[in-house]
């Protein structure tokens, strides 16, 4: 009985690793399209990141 188990464990642990192989190799082979669901805009503004105020001087001024 405990034969069997153990050779069922030994097939089913090179089983999962040949089927994760195969997978592996199927990802790596895939085309290298753009993703499709990114939205890339023209948009002409810049990125603001803050605006220049009394209470940014003092916040950098501290953390010099």
């Amino acid at each position: 009985m405990q034969k069997s188990r153990r050779e069922f464990l030994k097939n089913a642990t090179k089983t999962s690793v040949a089927v994760a192989g195969v997978g592996v190799v199927l990802a790596g082979c895939s085309k290298n399209t753009p993703n499709e669901n990114v939205v890339q805009g023209k948009s002409p503004k810049e990125e603001i990141l803050y605006q220049k105020s009394k209470q940014w001087d003092l916040y950098y001024s501290v953390a010099k």
